[in-house]
């Protein structure tokens, strides 16, 4: 399910209420739009509700976020999701 999209203004006010201090925004389900869309939304959406929260973005550092990431968000994934195989774990494949 695409969660927050399309909900982010709600969701932000919801997090603030309940105290949240950090989100970690999933790229799951996004609909076609881009990470940077996507996360400068809901980035806008923390941002007005005037409590400090920790936006963490996760989109696998597949569009190349350390070229926008940091106008947007606190941190941002760099690379795809860690698996406990010996494929995974050694550096040379």
């Amino acid at each position: 399910m695409p969660g927050s999209l399309g909900y982010e203004e709600h969701d932000a006010n919801t997090f603030a209420s309940w105290g949240i201090d950090y989100l970690k925004y999933d790229n799951c389900h996004n609909n076609g739009l881009s990470p940077q869309e996507r996360y400068s939304t809901m980035s806008k959406a923390l941002l007005k509700t005037g409590r400090p929260i920790f936006f963490s973005l996760c989109e696998w550092g597949q569009e190349n976020p350390v070229t926008w990431a940091a106008s947007i968000g606190n941190s941002w994934r760099t690379n795809g999701d860690i698996k406990n195989t010996w494929k995974r774990a050694n550096c040379s494949n």
